[in-house]
C-alpha cells in the first residue's frame, strides 16, 4: 500500500515538472511586412515616414562619410548713395554730393559711393567706403581733423571735431589710430590726422555710423553733425558748437542702393 502511494506521488511530481518545462510559444514580432502584404504609404506619422526612409538609404561607413561643408557666400560690391536726416525731427537734410570743394549736401542728386556687402551680413563694423567720382587721389570716405587747431581725441567736454572728406590711399586699417595722410581739404603738408575704415553699416536698417579711434586707442561715442552743408563728427555736440559756431545739429546717415 505504501509502495503504491509512493509510486503515485512520484508520477504526479514528474508530470507537473514536465508541464512546467514545456516552452511557451509567442506570436513572432515582425519588423517588416511579410511578402505579399500591402505596405502602408499614406497617413504615416512623421516618425514612421522617417523610419521608412532609413530603409532606403545605403549604408555608409563613419570613416568615409562626407562632412557637411558650409558654402562660402562671396562679397559683392554695390553702389550706394548717402542721405542725411535730422536726428531730432527725422526730416531730410540732403544727399551727399560731389561739390567743387569736395563733399557737401544737396537736396538733389547724390554721389555714387562703393562698398562691399555679403548676403549673410546684418551689421558690419570697420567697413571701407570708396567715392569713385571724387578726386582719384583721395578715394576713401573718411574723417579728418576739422581744422589745424582741432585735436584728434573725442570725448565729453572736448570741442574737437572731424570733417567728412576724401582721404588718400592707403587709408587706415580697421582699428587703427589716426594717420597723417593727404586729404581733399588738406592736400599738402602738414597733413591733418584722419581715419577711413571706421564705418559700421547696418544692412537691416540702412544706417551708417562711424566709430572713431582716439590716439590712445579709446573708442569714444562718435556723433555725426551737420550745419546743413557739411558733415562732421564730434564727441560733444555742445562743446563743438561753442568752438566752431552755433548751428551744428545731430544727424543720421543712411544709405540706399543706386541705379546701375
Amino acid at each position: 500500500m505504501r509502495y503504491s502511494l509512493l509510486i503515485s506521488s512520484l508520477i504526479a511530481t514528474l508530470t507537473a515538472f514536465g508541464v512546467n518545462a514545456t516552452p511557451h510559444t509567442h506570436t513572432p514580432i515582425r519588423r517588416f511586412s511579410l511578402t505579399g502584404t500591402p505596405t502602408q504609404n499614406e497617413n504615416l506619422t512623421e516618425a514612421a515616414a522617417y523610419a521608412r526612409s532609413l530603409t532606403r538609404r545605403r549604408p555608409t561607413r563613419r570613416a568615409t562619410a562626407e562632412r557637411r561643408q558650409v558654402s562660402d557666400t562671396p562679397n559683392i560690391d554695390i553702389d550706394i548713395g548717402l542721405s542725411v536726416s535730422n536726428l531730432a525731427t527725422g526730416s531730410p537734410v540732403g544727399n551727399l554730393v560731389l561739390g567743387g570743394s569736395g563733399l557737401s549736401l544737396s537736396a538733389e542728386g547724390g554721389a555714387n559711393l562703393l562698398t562691399s556687402v555679403n548676403a549673410l551680413w546684418e551689421s558690419r563694423p570697420e567697413r571701407r567706403i570708396l567715392v569713385p567720382g571724387l578726386n582719384p587721389d583721395y578715394p576713401y570716405l573718411g574723417l579728418v581733423q576739422f581744422s589745424a587747431v582741432s585735436g584728434l581725441a573725442l570725448g565729453p567736454g572736448l570741442s574737437n571735431g572731424l570733417l567728412l572728406t576724401g582721404v588718400a590711399s592707403p587709408g587706415t586699417a580697421p582699428g587703427a589710430t589716426p594717420a597723417y595722410l593727404p586729404n581733399l581739404g588738406n592736400p599738402t603738408v602738414p597733413f591733418n590726422g584722419g581715419e577711413t575704415d571706421i564705418w559700421t553699416i547696418d544692412y537691416i536698417t540702412g544706417r551708417i555710423t562711424p566709430q572713431w579711434i582716439n590716439p590712445d586707442g579709446g573708442t569714444p561715442i562718435t556723433y555725426l553733425v551737420s550745419d546743413g552743408t557739411r558733415i562732421a563728427a564730434t564727441g560733444d555736440i555742445a562743446a563743438f558748437n561753442n568752438a566752431n559756431g552755433l548751428g551744428w545739429f545731430p544727424i543720421t546717415l543712411s544709405y540706399s542702393l543706386m541705379e546701375p
